[in-house]
């Protein structure tokens, strides 16, 4: 910290105008490289001094401004680790292609590939994301489509897309806004059965701030959540609960009917009805509202076996 004692006693030892702007950007480059320092070693505290110490010197400092933000970031994972101990929603993926061994998977919002992965023979696999940019590698069968997921339902044959009949398992993660996921369940639906499982991420917001449907913070979840209070509404036979998975919880659904139409008929006006919902109605109960298990595989395999 002598140095940057150093940096700031130089600084304000300075009259010229011109110089001292100069300088402040300098100090504020040394600044917040000090703090990016002490986020790493995981010192929040410091690094958010260090930021608050350069946004001082110079407000609209973009460096400062980005620490600003991944600092805010480390925060909120910190705040869901500890809300969401045991599995991650990565070892669950990976759990229900283990224990279901689906014929069929299709997975919306691939991005990098990373959940795709989990995959495996005889599992047919096909991935759905208007920007795929897999970097993870594939060791299954899998048919990749770089369309957003409605083009892909309006353009594509599924069961001939698939080779199959029937989607076993699903997981959708496109768009973080309820009614596309509503959208994507609709589709999905119609091509799944009693026994297909549909999987829904980010359903379970913690800080506020990450659940809004326009994108303020670099941890995003969205308006998801909002799906799963359809579901439970309008289709209260269906057979759903909430694991709390990190980082967002994943919703599971069960029991599917191919011939309802009742989403979909009704579609606009749920909508509405959704889009008023106030997430801080519901975020202080938001485990009971969310029918939430034990973050545990053995009882999540027992329930399963149970439905």
């Amino acid at each position: 910290m002598s140095v940057l004692s150093s940096l700031l006693g130089d600084l304000f030892s300075r009259n010229s105008p011109l110089g001292a702007s100069h300088h402040s950007s300098s100090s504020a480059e040394k600044i917040v490289e000090f703090g990016r320092e002490m986020l790493t070693a995981g010192d929040i505290s410091g690094a958010e001094s260090m930021c608050l110490k350069a946004l001082t010197l110079v407000p609209e400092h973009e460096p400062a401004r980005q620490l600003q933000i991944d600092i805010e970031f480390v925060q909120c994972l910190a705040t869901v680790d500890h809300r969401f101990p045991g599995p991650h929603y990565l070892d669950w993926l990976a759990w229900f292609h283990q224990t279901l061994a689906p014929e069929s998977y299709l997975e919306i919002g691939v991005e990098s590939g990373q959940s795709l992965q989990f995959a495996a023979a005889p599992t047919r696999t096909v991935g759905v994301d208007p920007e795929i940019r897999i970097v993870y590698p594939q060791k299954n069968w899998v048919k990749l489509f770089k369309l957003t997921s409605d083009q892909f339902f309006a353009t594509q044959d599924i069961q001939q897309v698939f080779g199959l009949e029937t989607i076993r398992l699903s997981f959708i993660d496109g768009l973080h806004t309820f009614d596309q996921a509503l959208k994507d369940f609709i589709n999905v639906e119609r091509f799944s059965n009693a026994a297909s499982v549909v999987l829904f991420h980010d359903i379970f917001p913690v800080v506020p701030a990450t659940a809004q449907r326009d994108r303020i913070t670099k941890f995003w979840v969205g308006d998801t959540w909002k799906v799963m209070w359809i579901l439970l509404k309008y289709r209260p036979e269906l057979n759903i609960f909430t694991i709390p998975s990190g980082p967002s919880g994943l919703g599971v659904i069960t029991g599917l009917n191919p011939h309802s139409d009742v989403l979909q008929s009704g579609f606009d006006r749920i909508c509405r009805e959704a889009m008023a919902l106030d997430l801080e109605s519901f975020i202080a109960d938001m485990g009971t509202f969310l029918h939430v298990v034990e973050n545990d595989f053995e009882g999540v395999a027992n329930r399963l076996a149970n439905i």
